[in-house]
């Protein structure tokens, strides 16, 4: 399994001469399910155009945790704190390292303005999965994701200290070329189980065009033990939404952006539910949103356009019956609301 790891997963930035460099983009995001607590890590590449007509590359990393609530920061760095190791396993971002290793990944986080600090290693209990060249408005993307991790290590955010001993994760690599404010939007989202003994994990995305008036692929991945059991794709998922999460969103991410943004963004409901049937295998996700931050992007093509992204977290519950193996559990997810 680590060895599949090793192969598929690499850094796809093109440092190279920046070499077909428009509106290139690529992340690495983890996301951990610990029992109090949600962490997501995300360590971002994407192209600028330089003054000069040149492009450069524009790094950040975004460390947000929820316990009560959200909280976080983004960082942006200059391209000069950026070093990305010839063997494409390695990226460093100022004090920030993401290495990909035989046995999984090790992430280091040094924020010191933002009191924000920590190490954590994220070994795959699941294999990966690849999806590439997809339509993203005008443009294509690829990612890569890991249902199930273990995660070790500790985070010092927020004047408070988190430590995790083995729980689990979720991972997810994203590259390719497209421009924030296009006509796409996406909903994504990671479920594990509360009990970790329990075997299943579920991947879910959707995208869509801006207004989510209609969606151009979706798919509900599910995976027993380390093995990939079930993929619904297409028609055989139906989603449905109901009302709007009546709340503020805990924070805005990078805060300025709240100047920009109204009070309240519309785009998290009160209830998702994913029903997916193929082949004699079912497959139920019923997920109720608890909080959100926001995370907000202005547009490549509008001067007055923000790509929002909410990530929510809450409470999801499971059934269904997957190759004559019954699914039934309650556990967490980790949904993410993106409008173009």
């Amino acid at each position: 399994m680590t060895a599949t790891l090793a192969a598929a997963d690499f850094l796809r930035t093109p440092t190279i001469g920046m070499a077909n460099a428009e509106a290139f983009k690529e992340w690495h995001h983890f996301v951990i399910h610990a029992g109090g607590c949600r962490l997501l890590v995300n360590f971002s590449l994407n192209t600028e155009s330089a003054p000069d007509g040149r492009y450069r590359l524009a790094p950040r990393v975004i460390v947000i945790a929820h316990d009560d609530r959200w909280g976080g920061a983004v960082e942006r760095f200059a391209a000069d704190a950026l070093a990305i190791a010839p063997s494409l396993g390695e990226l460093t971002i100022g004090g920030n390292r993401m290495l990909i290793r035989p046995d999984g990944y090790r992430v280091v986080i040094d924020l010191p303005a933002r009191g924000i600090a920590g190490e954590l290693s994220f070994v795959p209990a699941s294999k990966p999965f690849v999806v590439t060249n997809q339509p993203v408005g005008s443009g294509r993307m690829s990612w890569l994701f890991v249902p199930r991790l273990h995660a070790t290590g500790w985070l010092r955010i927020g004047g408070r200290e988190h430590r995790f001993t083995d729980d689990i994760a979720y991972h997810d690599h994203n590259w390719g070329r497209f421009r924030w404010g296009d006509d796409f939007g996406w909903e994504w989202a990671t479920v594990l189980p509360s009990d970790p003994d329990q075997p299943w994990s579920l991947v879910f995305l959707r995208m869509t065009d801006r207004r989510r008036l209609r969606y151009f692929s979706q798919a509900l991945y599910v995976w027993h033990h380390n093995e990939p059991a079930a993929i619904f794709r297409h028609a055989a998922v139906a989603v449905r939404t109901s009302g709007v999460l009546h709340r503020r969103a805990d924070c805005t991410l990078p805060a300025p952006m709240r100047l920009l943004l109204d009070g309240e963004v519309p785009g998290v409901p009160e209830c998702v539910t994913v029903t997916a049937h193929r082949a004699g295998d079912a497959a139920r996700v019923e997920f109720l949103p608890q909080s959100y931050a926001r995370l907000a992007q202005p547009s490549e093509l509008s001067l007055d356009g923000v790509t929002v992204l909410c990530e929510s977290t809450g409470a999801a519950v499971v059934t269904g019956s997957i190759n004559g193996r019954r699914m039934d559990f309650r556990g967490t997810g980790v949904f993410e609301f993106l409008h173009g």
